[in-house]
């Protein structure tokens, strides 16, 4: 009798453990699934910005146009610090999961939106218009996103595998990309006549359509632990306000949040935002080429990092964060002068150190989510990277092309990149601690 009774508890201790094992696979699919979609959306725009160049801006605009659309592309960056200050506050309050699915709702409908929009030639001024406030409203989606969706992934990891999550969750950035990719290289098989004519619009609507799914994905799994714990301490205490307590309790470490989420900001956009259209115009290659370059670029990393997590679980997280933070400072000016030399092996091996190098540097996200206490954590990080990302990621594009155009010198990305870099350093290398083995309901306690 004795031997059933332990027979049957030991089985349910199995099942158990397997459906939390389930539960922690869908919850990291679900936070994956929307990063890979908000990526897509926004790389298929930046991939395509000469096209778009021509359709929604008078055809006689010459390079004010191009100019222009990465205007459009950083404005959506202004809009981000108000989505991240709405589904930061909520997903303290009211709770990770339904805040992230309103952000990847909005984000799909405005997506298909842009696919929808009829051409400058067809309604005239009012066509660059509702691309930018398409552009607004994925801006305020994405403010709640990425942030959002890193800290249901950890906040769901078992104990000692959240390098390995946050590993596979970034992975799914380098997807979406390859993902817009590949979307575009397909449709652009159709011929330039065609893809411009209408197939261009074929990639937006089938972002709106992954949103959807990522969307469903989110509605079906179950809120984080370390939130429901927070929340079940919080109502014995009194009303929360995140805002106000990330305010006066992590003062000190919102500067170095900003400092680290503007230099990573700065290298991600201009490869992401930017590169295609430098390979095409400065190193003389063609679009579809430059895409593909880029694309297996961003695609290195990946496998790289995630065998890499058991490393920084066992050694520690901060040793990643300065190699990456030192070796893209070092490495810009060298991978720009390759990249000018216009060999196609030479321009990949340039533009995978380069990714390679900015990988590194994201694993800081780990360390930050980490150092903020759950109860703030959500508005913690996502204030503060789309902040950064407003000012320095959105307008990343923008500034290297005024560069190139001012100074005439195709070095001159390179330098601006190299310059916030320094610039963040000192911040990333004094403010990051060592948070291996912090609890994720208190945070990493700092004296």
């Amino acid at each position: 009798m004795s031997s059933n009774v332990e027979d049957s508890a030991e089985h349910v201790r199995v099942q158990d453990s397997r459906q939390l094992t389930r539960t922690r696979r869908r919850a990291l699919l679900a936070a994956s699934t929307g990063n890979f979609v908000e990526w897509f959306d926004f790389t298929i725009y930046g991939f395509m910005a000469v096209t778009l160049a021509d359709v929604f801006f008078p055809p006689d605009s010459g390079g004010s146009a191009l100019l222009a659309v990465f205007a459009v592309y950083g404005s959506a960056f202004l809009a981000r610090p108000a989505g991240a200050l709405f589904f930061g506050t909520m997903g303290d309050r009211l709770g990770r999961r339904g805040s992230l699915s309103l952000a990847i709702g909005l984000m799909g409908v405005a997506t298909a939106a842009i696919g929808l929009l009829p051409s400058y030639a067809t309604i005239g001024a009012a066509a660059p218009a509702l691309l930018l406030a398409c552009r607004l409203i994925q801006g305020f989606s994405a403010g709640g996103e990425f942030a959002g969706a890193a800290t249901f992934a950890v906040e769901h990891a078992p104990p000692g595998r959240r390098p390995l999550y946050l590993a596979i969750f970034a992975g799914s950035t380098s997807l979406g990309l390859v993902g817009a990719t590949v979307t575009i290289l397909a449709y652009r098989s159709m011929g330039a006549e065609a893809f411009d004519g209408g197939g261009w619009r074929w990639p937006f609507l089938i972002g709106g359509a992954l949103a959807i799914a990522g969307l469903l994905l989110r509605l079906g799994v179950e809120e984080t632990p370390v939130f429901e714990a927070v929340s079940a301490q919080d109502q014995k205490t009194t009303r929360r306000f995140p805002l106000r307590e990330l305010l006066i309790q992590q003062r000190r470490n919102l500067m170095t949040l900003f400092a680290f989420f503007a230099c990573l900001g700065v290298l991600n956009h201009m490869m992401l935002g930017y590169m295609p259209t430098y390979l095409v115009k400065s190193a003389g290659i063609s679009t579809n080429t430059a895409l593909v370059l880029t694309t297996i670029a961003m695609v290195i990393p990946v496998p790289v990092v995630i065998a890499l997590s058991g490393l920084i679980e066992n050694v520690g997280r901060r040793p990643f964060v300065r190699l990456g933070a030192v070796g893209t400072t070092i490495a810009l000016i060298p991978c720009y002068l390759l990249i000018g030399t216009g060999n196609l092996f030479v321009i990949g091996t340039a533009l995978a150190i380069l990714m390679m190098g900015a990988s590194m540097l994201t694993t800081g996200l780990l360390p930050i989510l980490e150092l903020l206490p759950g109860k703030v954590r959500y508005v913690g990080t996502a204030v503060p990277y789309n902040v950064a990302y407003a000012i320095f990621a959105g307008t990343a594009p923008l500034v290297c092309q005024a560069l190139v155009d001012s100074t005439g010198s195709h070095l001159a990305p390179a330098f601006y990149g190299t310059a916030i870099a320094l610039i963040a350093c000192p911040f990333i290398f004094r403010g990051i601690p060592e948070t291996k083995g912090a609890d994720l309901r208190t945070g990493l306690r700092q004296p």
